[in-house]
């Protein structure tokens, strides 16, 4: 389940004025769930997605009965992630008015951050392709604006003037490069302070 808020492809419509939070998205699925359970006789987990940031705001969907959440953002800006660095300085740097919403080659919104490359992209700029991938079978070379496959692993090898970089809405709160450890335990003492545990 994941909200207006995450990087990547979102099914949400996001250019549109009438945007429901994940919070109200997860009441309404949780509810319904229940009445699946009560069906199957057994738990059905929920994973909230989607501007989950901090311990906070994994504690609040914990206690809405969330089954977990996934986080994306925060963990790109890890020692850990194997992205290059100007990846992850890009990240770093973000501001609000970094993030744009771009078109895949197949039409999907996504939010990323401004780069030459996106920038170019959004002018209408078509990208020359030569497919070496075949990763969409909706994709149809002759028609697409840019290979997505290409952009994505110049992003992470740190070709910025080409790349595709992915990012969630809340991007611009990061504001240092840490340890995987060292984010869980800072994600896991936040929850615990919020959870009063």
């Amino acid at each position: 389940l994941s909200g207006w808020h995450i990087g990547g492809h979102s099914y949400e419509k996001l250019r549109t004025d009438k945007l429901v939070s994940l919070e109200e998205t997860m009441k309404e699925v949780i509810e319904a769930v229940r009445e699946y359970e009560k069906i199957k006789g057994e738990k059905i987990p929920v994973i909230a997605a989607g501007g989950v940031f901090n311990g906070k705001d994994l504690a609040k969907f914990l206690a809405m009965g969330a089954g977990g959440v996934q986080m994306g953002t925060r963990f790109v800006a890890t020692e850990e992630c194997s992205v290059a660095q100007a990846y992850k300085d890009l990240y770093v740097t973000a501001k609000e008015s970094d993030i744009v919403i771009i078109q895949s080659p197949v039409g999907m919104p996504a939010k990323a951050l401004k780069t030459k490359f996106v920038e170019e992209v959004l002018r209408g700029e078509r990208k020359p392709i030569r497919c070496s991938y075949q990763c969409l079978r909706t994709c149809d070379p002759a028609e697409a604006p840019y290979c997505i496959a290409k952009a994505l692993i110049d992003a992470a090898d740190g070709d910025m003037d080409n790349a595709l970089v992915f990012a969630g809405t809340r991007v611009s709160e990061v504001k240092e490069i840490v340890t995987v450890k060292a984010l869980i335990e800072e994600l896991v003492k936040e929850a615990e302070e919020a959870l009063n545990l």
